[in-house]
């Protein structure tokens, strides 16, 4: 129970998410299936060995966000050290980019909890590290799987989500004044109080989704995922509500959050799956070759039919990844 299992699928779709978009962003067929599950396996080790290594310092008596408060077995330490290395070797073992951003989040956990450090208490390095940890190197981990150049839109993706999980890792302090001033921390939620740390939360969503909805209307995304832009303000108004709660308002409201993000989420993922359905349908550029804009430059804008021969092709001439080709940047604009 000191690992939160209800916590762990959120922490191991993390590198799932860099993956798809790395699929999404350039209309792949799936590459190295194996390879993120294991990046999977290896991210559930690292939010075991995390969480074990703070169950070993915090010892919690009261609301635990997605968990239980129980008596901390002795030696937990060590088994917090071994997972996160497992995490490491398991994901080094996949790609060598995924194993560093393995290592950096297993150093983070520790700086993160040990005595000595102890950042998790500290009122910058402790949002830094969930930000670099979680925000960023967790779907770096899964993207890199697939081994793709980067681009403008992934860069501003993963700069949006990383404050996505920015914004979640405030909230969701927003009812342990209590524990947290007790131990000395100085976490926003201390400092600040609960409706500091829950106007935080809501002012890096808030951000992330604007930001978002226009990227949409540029056409960098499918822009019928503006039509899911009702439930961003759903989503505000939770906020809101839960900013008037007195002490927090308790685990419920971090819940809460949790499961509104979740729905948006996945009502977005609907949306774009159905205009992929309608391309491939019609047999012209999918996913992310069939928006408006923000293309990738080495990828041809043809449809599923089409791009199959392309790779084939390419596979024939040995070209080793058809995504390593840069396409000529004198055909771009004739790539439609």
């Amino acid at each position: 129970m000191l690992a939160r299992p209800r916590l762990l699928p959120y922490v191991a779709l993390l590198p799932l998410v860099g993956y798809g978009w790395a699929h999404w962003d350039r209309a792949l067929t799936p590459v190295d299936g194996p390879g993120i599950l294991v990046v999977m396996l290896a991210w559930a080790l690292l939010h075991a060995g995390t969480l074990w290594l703070n169950a070993a310092v915090d010892r919690d008596e009261g609301e635990v966000l997605l968990g239980e408060s129980i008596p901390v077995p002795p030696g937990i330490e060590a088994w917090g050290y071994l997972a996160l290395a497992a995490c490491v070797a398991l994901a080094a073992a996949v790609d060598p980019i995924s194993g560093v951003a393995a290592l950096i989040c297993a150093v983070l956990a520790v700086l993160y909890s040990h005595p000595r450090t102890l950042w998790k208490g500290h009122p910058v390095l402790g949002p830094f590290t969930n930000l670099a940890g979680y925000g960023l190197l967790s779907p770096l981990a899964g993207w890199a799987v697939v081994d793709v150049p980067p681009d403008a839109r992934t860069a501003a993706v993963w700069g949006l989500g990383g404050l996505g999980i920015l914004g979640v890792y405030f909230a969701a302090q927003a009812f342990q004044q209590e524990e947290d001033t007790a131990r000395g921390y100085r976490t926003l939620v201390a400092t600040h109080g609960p409706r500091g740390a829950v106007l935080a939360g809501r002012w890096c969503i808030g951000v992330g989704f604007l930001a978002a909805v226009a990227l949409a209307v540029l056409g960098w995304f499918p822009r019928i995922c503006l039509l899911a832009a009702p439930l961003g303000v759903w989503v505000d108004a939770w906020f809101v509500r839960w900013a008037r709660e007195p002490d927090g308002g308790g685990e419920v409201w971090a819940r809460g959050m949790a499961n509104r993000l979740f729905v948006a989420g996945l009502a977005v993922l609907v949306l774009v799956l159905g205009v992929y359905v309608d391309q491939a349908r019609r047999d012209v550029p999918v996913a992310g070759l069939g928006t408006a804009a923000g293309l990738p430059p080495d990828r041809p804008l043809l449809g599923p039919h089409a791009m199959g021969r392309w790779e084939r092709a390419r596979a024939l001439d040995g070209v080793p990844h058809p995504t390593l080709l840069v396409v000529d940047p004198d055909s771009i604009a004739d790539r439609r």
